[in-house]
């Protein structure tokens, strides 16, 4: 029971007392000049204010009026009391008056009055008729009950802050008693299983939760009633159309005096989860199976590797030595025709043993890969132009410029010193006639922890039509006549740089050079 209702009932046992001893005092009051006077030694020591109306006007006011007014006693004597009361409330307590007056039985009700100052009070009143100097009157009983309307008020507000926030909240909440029988659900666990707010009503637990949770459910609960928190709870709830909700929450237990009243159950949808956990499971699954069939086709590949490194490679060597024995020994005794034959096929064999070699380094950028480890472009360029591509470079009078010091990336040594002697060795080689080749090479941070390598040439150029095919398998753009090669060695810059997580690509124009980049994962 709340303080108003307290209140008013111990105005009623009050006002009852008031009325008994008015009857006992009526007959002194007739007899004395003064009932006032009288009244007024009655009510001094109560809690409440008392006054007497006869007339429509207060023929008698107690101090505690005047207190929890504001006016004097000469400014209330003669006056209404309606006067006291709020605009919005004046016909509400008219007509409770009315009604008190018709019937005659005592009547408790709550109203605003507005004090001398201005101020707005709550007050609780009640009404009796009484007989006051031989004739009809109301006395009235009245409290201020302020402090309480505002405690009152700021408890409603508050459960309407907790009750939007339980109607909103994106989670499942719902409470039950101890034997299962649902008391309350929001609007998320309304929505998510499809009731209604009326059908909740008389819903146990148990019509919600699939069959081969219960056993568990029942278990849980007893320990939850013993006062055990249950966190990560994972079942499976029924909706109102059989549709299978899987949910993952917590319960516990609220207890009065040691005594567990209900449970309370937060949970979460896990739908959308469980069926990315499925699809996750399925991918790994494929994937599982794609790296095994990818082992095993790296096995292959390494027993091709095997085979074309001595099988292959055997027969070509005897086809190229030999070719080139016949067309020494015989050269005197063959025609133009004959020898230009045999220089095909000794031409032919190289380039095919060239071509297996460089398929070879293709398949080992994976079947022989190494681990990562620090690797400092600068050292490895060094190396390059002391032995790999000493001889370009004399020979083109090439030169390579290095403004600035390379940042260090974290890579596999062998593969980053192919890439760069393949990308620097297609700059010495495309280089415009009668210009001698200049390679520079920056680097620089870019996002993601990687490091950005330019190659920039002054070389005759690509076509924008060929900047993505040109790292494709035997990709060529001129004559074997004009420019050696196997059309590989872009496609093994891009598995290498693929293999390390980057990205590879060209700018380039018809007689403007261009320019290669790469991204390495920098180290540190």
């Amino acid at each position: 029971m709340d303080n108003s209702d307290t209140g008013k009932k111990q105005l009623s046992a009050e006002l009852n007392g008031i009325r008994q001893r008015m009857v006992e005092l009526e007959q002194l009051m007739v007899k004395d000049e003064h009932p006032e006077q009288l009244l007024a030694s009655l009510f001094l020591n109560l809690p409440a204010a008392i006054y007497v109306v006869q007339n429509g006007v207060f023929k008698f006011v107690s101090p505690q009026l005047r207190q929890i007014t504001g006016y004097a006693e000469d400014e209330l004597l003669g006056t209404s009391p309606l006067k006291l009361v709020l605009r919005e409330d004046r016909n509400m307590v008219g007509e409770h008056m009315v009604k008190m007056l018709k019937e005659g039985k005592l009547f408790v009700h709550e109203f605003r009055v507005v004090t001398k100052n201005a101020n707005i009070k709550w007050v609780v009143e009640a009404t009796s008729s009484i007989s006051y100097e031989g004739k009809p009157a109301v006395i009235a009983n009245l409290m201020d009950i302020t402090k309480h309307k505002q405690t009152e008020e700021a408890f409603k507000q508050s459960a309407e802050i907790y009750h939007d926030l339980c109607e909103n909240a994106n989670d499942m909440i719902q409470c039950f008693t101890p034997d299962g029988r649902i008391v309350f659900v929001n609007r998320a666990w309304r929505e998510t299983l499809g009731y209604s707010e009326d059908e909740i009503a008389g819903l146990s637990l148990f019509e919600i939760i699939h069959p081969d949770f219960v056993e568990h459910y029942l278990e849980l609960f007893q320990r939850v009633i013993s006062g055990e928190k249950i966190s990560n709870l994972i079942a499976i709830f029924i909706g109102k159309n059989g549709n299978k909700v899987p949910v993952e929450g917590n319960v516990n237990c609220k207890f009065v005096d040691g005594k567990p009243v209900y449970l309370r159950g937060i949970f979460r949808d896990i739908t959308e989860r469980k069926r990315e956990r499925d699809e996750a499971e399925a991918l790994l699954k494929d994937v599982k199976e794609i790296n095994r069939r990818l082992e095993q086709s790296n096995r292959e590949l390494e027993d091709f590797a095997h085979i074309a490194s001595h099988d292959l490679q055997e027969p070509l060597r005897k086809i190229s030595s030999f070719g080139a024995l016949l067309r020494d020994s015989l050269k005197d005794k063959l025609d133009e025709d004959q020898c230009e034959n045999l220089d095909f096929m000794v031409d032919g064999a190289g380039r095919m043993q060239s071509m297996i070699n460089d398929l070879l380094a293709y398949s080992r950028i994976t079947t022989k890969a190494k681990p990562f480890q620090q690797v400092d472009p600068g050292r490895v360029l060094e190396n390059l132009k002391n032995f790999e591509l000493a001889t370009a470079l004399d020979e083109t009078k090439g030169t390579i410029l290095v403004p600035q010091p390379l940042l260090t990336v974290h890579g596999d040594p062998s593969q980053i010193h192919q890439l760069l002697q393949n990308l620097i060795a297609n700059g010495l080689k495309f280089h415009q006639d009668g210009i001698p080749p200049l390679i520079t090479i920056h680097s620089h941070p870019v996002q993601n922890n990687m490091v950005r390598l330019d190659i920039r040439d002054n070389g005759i150029g690509i076509g924008g039509e060929y900047h993505e095919p040109i790292f494709t398998m035997f990709k060529r753009l001129h004559a074997r006549t004009r420019y050696q090669g196997t059309g590989i060695g872009l496609a093994i810059c891009k598995k290498i740089v693929q293999r390390h997580g980057g990205d590879i690509g060209v700018k380039s124009k018809p007689g403007e050079g261009s320019t290669f980049w790469f991204t390495l994962p920098r180290f540190g």
